[in-house]
């Protein structure tokens, strides 16, 4: 849905937003509950126990448009489909003729994903019906209603709550984003069944054999003859043992030289918000090596001294017991006066409140700075250039405060970390297209020390 209402854009600032990878900055996101910019809510409490959802009814969710309704969530073997319902609901506008004419095209962004988890896991769209694919486009008039199906990768199992995001152009007041769906997605029981050697049993003895005595006939001699044993059990062999793990194998080295690195690989399942275990690489080879359950799919977090932390996904959900994947892990060399971009940091619309898409990617930033204990950094918030400069300046700030104030509450000593918002003054592009330009939307870190 495609509104121009520029000059509201320029009056609410909905154009100050850091950058979200390919998402709009600004917009809400994350799946449940908000981190609130006064700090009273833990970041662990993401997800309320109040969705009313049960089998494959949703829970209400929140639309970024008050003309969208959620109608079913739905999943398959292999998708996550969400029924939609679009309302125009903007006010009627007329030609000279009098004749009723629209306002506004709606579409449907092939970049729009599934997020959960806190936003490590995304699920990529897949198809749609009864709504045109971007570039194509259709047109509504108010009192239009427009139902239509969106089919994308399935979740996780275990993955309960998520958001849908598909808002790519910062200067739209409506688009498909939905916050805050639900659907009753179990996940399978975890037991692990590692594999057991049985215990060796000791031969038993040989039974004694008893003469039995034959009737003789006439004119035979000798008496006695021993008759062939039939009752002697057979051993039956101990039954194979189910194998329930994979080993994940690879080796951690230094992106740039290729080195080995000694590194912590924290891992947990996506659906889980506590890690399961932790392995550490080799020092020599940068080989690591863990067994994990098939079926199921992790994610995991990388760190080491010196180095930025890296995250990834590993998906057993179609391996077997048995078999083997590998991952190698490349880290990259911290130095001072390096500057990084929080590629997934995301915002409630026009506000500094902190969305639980973001933790997954400042926990990396927890990982670095507690694997590197005399690391201090200053955090940088930036706007676009478009908006009203004052609220730009203030928005940038308030929103590194925000970022600050989660590492504080993960243990990182608030010294260790500066907080400055730029507003709009050090933009990467000051002309093209807005959805070239979103990348002065964005929350950065430097090095000071190390």
């Amino acid at each position: 849905m495609r509104q121009h209402y520029f000059l509201f854009l320029l009056l609410t600032g909905l154009n100050s937003a850091c950058m979200m990878g390919s998402y709009p900055s600004g917009y809400p996101s994350g799946g449940g509950q908000q981190y609130p910019s006064g700090g009273q809510q833990s970041p662990d409490d993401t997800y309320p126990n109040s969705y009313p959802g049960t089998g494959n009814q949703p829970g209400n969710g929140r639309a970024a448009d008050p003309g969208v309704t959620v109608n079913s969530i739905h999943l398959t073997k292999d998708y996550t489909i969400l029924n939609l319902t679009f309302t125009d609901k903007s006010q009627p506008r007329y030609n000279q003729n009098g004749q009723l004419i629209s306002t506004n095209t709606i579409e449907f962004d092939p970049a729009g994903q599934l997020v959960a988890a806190n936003g490590a896991r995304k699920f990529n769209f897949i198809k749609a019906e009864g709504i045109p694919i971007k570039p194509q486009k259709r047109s509504t008039l108010p009192g239009d209603q427009v139902t239509f199906t969106l089919y994308f990768e399935r979740l996780d199992k275990g993955l309960e709550n998520f958001d849908l995001f598909e808002c790519n152009d910062y200067d739209q007041i409506v688009c498909w984003n939905i916050y805050n769906l639900h659907v009753n997605n179990p996940a399978d029981p975890v037991v692990y069944n590692p594999p057991v050697t049985p215990t060796p049993v000791p031969p038993k003895p040989a039974p004694t054999k008893k003469p039995t005595t034959l009737p003789q006939t006439s004119g035979e001699s000798g008496g006695e003859m021993e008759a062939p044993r039939t009752d002697v059990p057979k051993t039956k062999p101990a039954p194979a043992p189910i194998v329930t793990l994979v080993t994940v194998s690879g080796i951690v080295s230094d992106a740039k030289n290729k080195r080995p690195v000694t590194a912590t690989i924290d891992y947990q399942l996506s659906s889980s918000k506590q890690a399961i275990d932790s392995v550490q690489s080799f020092a020599s080879t940068g080989a690591y090596r863990m067994s994990l359950n098939k079926g199921q799919v992790y994610t995991y977090i990388a760190s080491a001294r010196g180095y930025q932390s890296a995250s990834g996904v590993l998906d057993l959900s179609k391996l077997a017991g048995g078999q083997k994947l590998t991952r190698d892990i490349t880290l990259t060399p911290l130095a001072v006066g390096d500057k990084i971009t929080l590629k997934n940091i995301y915002f409630e619309m026009s506000k500094s409140d902190l969305l639980s898409a973001s933790f997954a990617e400042l926990d990396k930033l927890v990982a670095m700075m507690q694997d590197n204990p005399n690391m201090t950094i200053r955090l940088e918030g930036h706007t676009d250039i478009i908006g009203d400069h004052d609220k730009n300046l203030q928005l940038s700030r308030d929103r590194v405060i925000a970022c600050q104030r989660y590492l504080a509450q993960k243990g990182i000593d608030l010294e260790r970390v500066q907080a400055v918002g730029y507003g709009d003054t050090r933009p990467i592009l000051t002309k093209g297209t807005d959805e070239e330009r979103k990348v002065n939307r964005r929350v950065e870190f430097v090095i000071l020390t190390i």
